[in-house]
């Protein structure tokens, strides 16, 4: 249990009667007996589970089925008034010898204020079939538990197929009379089963010998185009070869020209792989070697023998007192860092600032698990315009919070609080975001090439004495968007790619309700040529047509989007477009919907 109920006599009344009463006075213990008679005695069915916990209320019923609306209601009129009332996560094991199955059922609250990062990994190319489906607070631990599980030989590779925010969920196994796993299912708060597209075949390169390439003539000169030779050629590429280039590229950096050149090329890799069409093998095991030689990379500028490049770790942090020659970055080896604290010895946060005041601008921070608040704010006591900033592995929460300025570029998923309170600066991050992205921001602008979850720039102002706020999603948020938003303007893609590098449209473009409550200003700028946003989504706003000046204004913030996540647009007798699960889109307005507040008191009705 993740968190705190507040309605703990309810929950108490309600299973005394049926004679059970809790042995401690803790709103888990109470919560576990609900648990016990909905879900053992009276073995609801898998919706009416989660909806005596987590009931489907106000705007969020219209975007249910309408033949499955009035089942949750009629649970509701039951179970109510002893749900749990609060931020809360349960996260339960049940074993049912009976039916042959075991399982863990994820309950979230329905407001979304307990988080989680949910990931599947799974190989069905074997012997055998493996499955794995993680739940955890943060996404570092959900990369440890794998690379865990790869150092142990149990899967291949450390890198999930599928990373996500989950509103609530079932992973079921059954089992054999012989107590063997024999198949599994992963099933949705309304009983639905997820289908999970089959990722291909994975590889481990900590296990894997690796082979130089029966005709090596091939590859010659891949590097000087090599955008054009992964679009083109990866989906051909063995595992091993694609190792070997990467690996051989790395062996072969003798400069401070070949460092840079190759570190772009590793990123590259790492932000848009996801994007590209691997063939018959999973794209995490291919994230996971560019992610392991972009490391190996990095490591190699602890030689010293890079002008350009300056190495330090935790160990050296505490005794580090050199200033930068020239342009010089400094290369930080994040791993054994804090996530927490003051002292820049030990905590990242603060060694950035120490490092600050030391002279240094240019940044690289890699092998990063789960460090808080990297970010300018820490830097100085004005504006950091002049900072630079590049990031990879696991950051914790508060990315790029209370910047001051600068450019921050994520190369992995951020999480919760991501943006917050941001003043100015840019901020880029190559993969998912968390809950309360942008909260009480003044201005900036962001990229995120992925989902994000609740809440988003709640309480944040366009402020005149700052840099414009421009945010760019290129999937969708959940719900509670905008809230007292203060003006901005926002885009969401509600796109995805697939693990085939298709590029495919979300379920809707936003996939909850209740935003722009309380709301006064601010444009939201949905993609939807399918017409997948319903009006009960934004009661609290109002559709609007674009004027000219607006549609030149936001088509081109709609095209730097597309850019940013590797999205080629096309041109065409006057007209752009790009293509969604191979079907031609055209770039105009009648494919876009722009959303304002309605402004008044009664948007604090979404509450």
């Amino acid at each position: 249990h993740n968190g705190e109920t507040t309605n703990y006599e309810a929950l108490k009344q309600r299973v005394e009667q049926f004679n059970l009463s809790p042995l401690a006075t803790t709103d888990t213990e109470v919560a576990s007996l609900k648990f016990h008679l909905t879900a053992d005695a009276w073995e609801y069915p898998d919706w009416a589970l989660f909806e005596s916990f987590s009931p489907t209320t106000g705007d969020d019923l219209q975007l249910v089925e309408p033949e499955i609306r009035t089942q949750l209601e009629q649970v509701q009129r039951v179970e109510f008034a002893s749900s749990p009332d609060g931020p809360y996560q349960y996260l339960c094991l049940r074993h049912n010898p009976y039916s042959r199955t075991t399982e863990r059922v994820d309950l979230k609250d329905p407001a979304d204020l307990r988080p989680n990062v949910s990931a599947f990994w799974m190989d069905k190319n074997g012997n055998e079939n493996k499955v794995f489906s993680i739940i955890a607070s943060e996404e570092h631990a959900v990369h440890r538990i794998l690379e865990l599980l790869d150092k142990q030989g149990i899967i291949d590779g450390s890198v999930a197929d599928k990373t996500f925010s989950s509103r609530g969920m079932i992973s079921r196994y059954r089992f054999e009379q012989g107590q063997q796993i024999q198949d599994y299912e992963f099933i949705d708060r309304y009983g639905r089963k997820i289908e999970v597209d089959a990722p291909g075949e994975h590889y481990s390169l900590r296990r894997q010998q690796l082979v130089e390439p029966s005709d090596t003539e091939q590859y010659q000169n891949w590097q000087s185009n090599y955008i054009e030779f992964f679009r083109d050629h990866l989906k051909d590429i063995s595992f091993n070869d694609f190792r070997w280039l990467l690996h051989n590229m790395v062996e072969n950096t003798t400069n401070d020209h070949a460092f840079a050149k190759h570190l772009e090329i590793l990123t590259w890799l790492k932000d848009y792989l996801r994007t590209l069409n691997p063939g018959d093998k999973a794209q995490g095991s291919l994230i996971d070697i560019a992610q392991f030689y972009l490391n190996q990379l990095l490591d190699s500028a602890r030689t010293e023998r890079f002008e350009n490049y300056t190495w330090i770790d935790q160990q050296g942090a505490e005794q580090f007192d050199r200033q930068p020659q020239h342009e010089q970055k400094l290369v930080i080896e994040a791993s054994e860092f804090l996530a927490e604290g003051t002292d820049p010895g030990f905590s990242l946060t603060a060694f950035l600032a120490k490092a600050h005041r030391l002279g240094w601008r240019k940044f690289i921070l890699y092998r990063t698990r789960g460090q808080r608040m990297i970010s300018t704010a820490a830097m100085g006591n004005g504006d950091t315009d002049d900072v630079e900033m590049d990031v990879y592995g696991s950051v914790g929460e508060y990315f790029g919070a209370f910047m001051q300025g600068g450019t921050i570029c994520l190369h992995g998923n951020a999480q919760n609080f991501c943006a917050m309170a941001m003043h100015h600066g840019e901020l880029y991050v190559f993969g998912n975001a968390g809950k309360v992205c942008g909260y009480a921001s003044k201005g900036g602008k962001v990229f995120i090439m992925g989902d994000i979850v609740d809440r988003c720039w709640t309480n944040s102002v366009n402020d005149s004495r700052t840099q414009d706020l421009e945010v760019m999603i290129l999937g969708s948020a959940t719900k509670y968007a905008g809230e007292s938003l203060m003006g901005g303007n926002f885009f969401f893609g509600g796109l995805h790619f697939d693990n085939k590098g298709n590029l495919r449209l979300n379920e809707r473009p936003y996939l909850g309700t209740k935003m722009l409550g309380g709301a006064s200003r601010g444009n939201f700028v949905f993609f939807d040529p399918e017409n997948r946003l319903v009006a009960a989504q934004y009661v609290h706003g109002v559709l609007k047509d674009f004027s000219n000046e607006e549609w030149e204004y936001l088509c081109g913030k709609i095209k730097e989007s597309f850019e940013l996540a590797n999205i080629t647009v096309h041109s065409e007798n006057g007209a752009d477009y790009i293509f969604i699960e191979d079907k031609k889109v055209k770039i105009a307005p009648e494919n876009f919907k722009l959303v304002m507040p309605k402004g008044g008191l009664k948007g604090y009705e979404s509450h």
